[in-house]
């Protein structure tokens, strides 16, 4: 039987109101933490510094800053021309030291909100070279091209031609890309996602588009490929074009990362990470009986970590995509010296190893997504390991993983902030956890 249709009603529209505001705080995503005068609640504006006062125009709890009437001493000019519009970097007119502490006290208040008390290390700055890895979004409106980051919260780009805080060949490459984007887009509308990865051979380039591929998409990527050294080009999962197969270093061993695939987003915060790791294994294994010798890698990925691990000890890689698993794979078998290297393919999400799966290991590692690993870590706090690296990109997460293993006997040890994405709100932090 036909169901009657409800009455429907306009969507309910939220009226905007102009206010005067002085910033009290940046908060956790980078925008300034403001007060409505009149009723008190809680505005967010992004581009405020703390004591700065604005003329702004509010819509529910967002605002965007009509005019700036005063400029903090901590203000400076940003040195990206689309800072202002890009999503990519939220705090570039922040001067450093005072970026710098707000950063670290972000890891400091997520473990307080726990109710947990520990030492935060300073701030690493793991910048280095740039990012090597980028997605850019492009469209296609006729004969123009947009090409850049998305702006904050929103869908439109930010239409650029460089990146000033991206690996020195990412930014080179900027107009070989709007060549590509155009080639590829050959509609009005169109839409891709093209990321680009800086390998030690060249730049790995693989394009997100609907619809299948063409002769000239083959033909127009063909000739950039060999016109600007790329180490391949994907569009989809086909392989348009391949120079000197793309590689990256993880040890000793050399990895052909999937196309599109994760790495840590620049080579200073992989070594820092790497180096948190390495130094906990070697603590293990000294205090590991003979029988418990291997290391468990949770969220391996294309093996970052367990692949410098099984220079030391024998490692068991799980990971849930099967393209990063098979390239980790592949370089364990292939690299000579290595400790034997077993791989597991599961979603940790939906089906966490089991405390019989983990016991006996003489060091876990976990790195998950932001939404953290809470069921995995009850599972590892229950198994005894002796040494568990927790390593996030996110503090609240990772505080709240880290209170289930200091409720049942771990330790932790000093938290590091990681700070690879520079001028965002996003940072990294690691911890060793041990039980006695």
């Amino acid at each position: 039987m036909k169901r009657r249709s409800r009455s429907s009603s306009p969507p309910r529209t939220v009226a905007e109101r102009a206010l005067r505001v002085t910033a009290r705080a940046v908060g956790a995503r980078g925008d300034s933490v403001c007060a409505d005068p009149k009723s008190g609640t809680a505005v967010f504006v992004p581009g405020l510094l703390p004591g700065e006062t604005a003329d702004i125009v509010a819509r529910a709890e967002r605002g965007r800053i009509r005019e700036r009437l005063t400029t903090s001493a901590e203000r400076v000019e940003p040195f990206c021309s689309v800072a202002q519009k890009c999503g990519g970097c939220s705090l570039q007119h922040w001067q450093s030291d005072a970026y710098r502490a707000w950063k670290r006290d972000l890891v400091v208040e997520a473990l307080e909100r726990e109710g947990l008390v520990a030492e935060v290390r300073p701030l690493i700055d793991a910048g280095g070279e740039g990012r090597r890895r980028v997605a850019l979004h492009a469209r296609r409106m006729g004969t123009r091209l947009l090409l850049g980051f998305t702006e904050r919260a929103g869908q439109t780009i930010a239409d650029t031609d460089d990146c000033p805080v991206a690996e020195a060949r990412i930014r080179k490459s900027f107009p070989a890309l709007r060549e590509l984007a155009m080639a590829v887009l050959s509609s009005k509308f169109d839409t891709a996602i093209i990321a680009v990865t800086a390998t030690g051979p060249g730049l790995d380039v693989h394009v997100a588009r609907k619809g299948p591929v063409t002769l000239d998409d083959r033909l127009t990527g063909g000739e950039l490929l060999a016109r600007e050294g790329w180490a391949r080009l994907t569009i989809g999962s086909e392989l348009i074009a391949e120079g000197t197969p793309p590689v990256v270093r993880f040890g000793t061993a050399k990895v052909a990362p999937p196309p599109g695939g994760f790495l840590q987003a620049t080579d200073a915060g992989e070594a820092a990470l790497a180096a948190i790791v390495m130094d906990a294994l070697k603590m293990a294994l000294k205090a590991a009986p003979k029988e418990a010798r291997g290391v468990i890698d949770l969220y391996a990925g294309s093996g970052a970590f367990a692949l410098r691990m099984a220079s030391l000890a024998p490692v068991r890689a799980v990971e849930g995509e099967a393209a990063p698993l098979a390239a980790l794979d592949h370089a364990a078998r292939h690299t000579p010296g290595l400790k034997p290297v077993s791989v597991l393919q599961r979603d940790l999400a939906l089906e966490p190893l089991s405390i019989r799966e983990l016991t006996g290991a003489a060091m876990a590692v976990v790195d998950p997504p932001r939404a953290g690993a809470k069921e995995q870590m009850e599972l590892l706090a229950g198994s005894g390991i002796p040494v568990i690296v927790s390593i996030s990109c996110n503090p609240s997460t990772f505080a709240r993983d880290a209170a289930i293993l200091l409720r049942t006997g771990y330790a932790m040890g000093p938290v590091t902030p990681i700070d690879q994405f520079v001028h965002t709100a996003h940072v990294e932090c690691a911890a060793v956890f041990t039980k006695g």
